[in-house]
């Protein structure tokens, strides 16, 4: 087992809360967030304290869970999207995919439709809860299936942020699947991409995947602000950067797959403010702070 950075933690026998006695160590988690372990099918909802306050079983591979206001969960999983009774687990809706398809993102939408973006038949599409289809654009990309797409977001704006994957660049595309702008992630960091997030203010940051580093593109789509492995303390291994979410204080929380942590909060000059990992849950491919505001 690795070494672990000094600061917060959580071992193998049970999710106790551990300090290391240094001044500089990051604090205790301070936000309710939901953790996607896809390894294990479940999503995880983390309480402020750093316990384990929910747990549901959303289906294997997947990598986007969101809480809807009904307080019921949605999550995709490789082959689908299911939206959980969070009492019982009751599977409440889903969407399955066809044969050789791959789901990694979905999105809830305030009409009440759903997001859904397809690896293999290359598609993005909003998909209303009868399971009709109420748009849906034809994506392209020369990638093998597993490469080709990660998350998806609509944006108030109404246009549609894709990463894809492999090809390591996120795309803006309007309502018919024009590029509006193309978020390019630098040559020596692009063994790919796993999201594009719009932020209030119309920047964009976009988390490299593999390439290990996250990125905020200004209008213009030139990058502004960098996190990459040597601004972090000793002990970080950014290894897959999943999600990015920008706090109302201007802190961003990132979620690092198979790194260590598996959840994180740095400040705008990148200092770590806590961290978060657990080997009950292993591996966290998304994570989303509940309690923002």
């Amino acid at each position: 087992m690795p070494n672990r950075n000094p600061g917060v933690y959580f071992s193998l026998a049970a999710s106790v809360l551990m300090l290391a006695g240094c001044a500089d160590a990051p604090g205790p988690v301070t936000h309710t967030f939901l953790a996607h372990a896809p390894t294990q099918g479940k999503v995880y909802k983390i309480a402020a304290n750093g316990d384990i306050a929910g747990e549901y079983t959303v289906g294997l591979k997947g990598e986007d869970s969101w809480l809807l206001p009904n307080g019921r969960l949605l999550a995709s999983y490789s082959g689908g999207v299911r939206e959980l009774d969070t009492a019982t687990g009751a599977i409440t809706w889903e969407y399955k995919a066809g044969p050789g398809v791959e789901i990694h993102s979905c999105q809830p939408l305030p009409d009440g439709r759903v997001l859904i973006c397809e690896c293999g038949s290359k598609r993005l599409f909003e998909i209303n809860r009868d399971l009709t289809i109420a748009h849906e654009i034809k994506l392209e990309s020369t990638q093998p299936t597993h490469k080709q797409f990660r998350l998806a977001r609509k944006t108030a704006a109404g246009t549609y942020l894709v990463a894809y994957g492999s090809d390591a660049v996120v795309r803006e595309l309007d309502a018919e699947g024009k590029t509006l702008q193309t978020f390019v992630v630098p040559p020596a960091k692009n063994p790919g991409v796993n999201g594009g997030f719009r932020l209030p203010n119309g920047n964009t940051l976009v988390t490299g995947g593999y390439g290990a580093e996250v990125y905020e593109f200004d209008r213009d789509a030139r990058i502004i602000w960098t996190l990459k492995q040597s601004d972090l303390p000793a002990g970080f291994n950014l290894h897959y950067m999943g999600t990015a979410q920008r706090l109302a204080n201007g802190d961003t929380v990132l979620s690092n797959f198979q790194g260590e942590p598996d959840v994180f909060e740095v400040t705008p000059d990148k200092r770590v403010v806590w961290q978060y990992r657990n080997e009950k849950i292993g591996p966290v491919s998304a994570c989303l702070v509940l309690d923002a505001q």
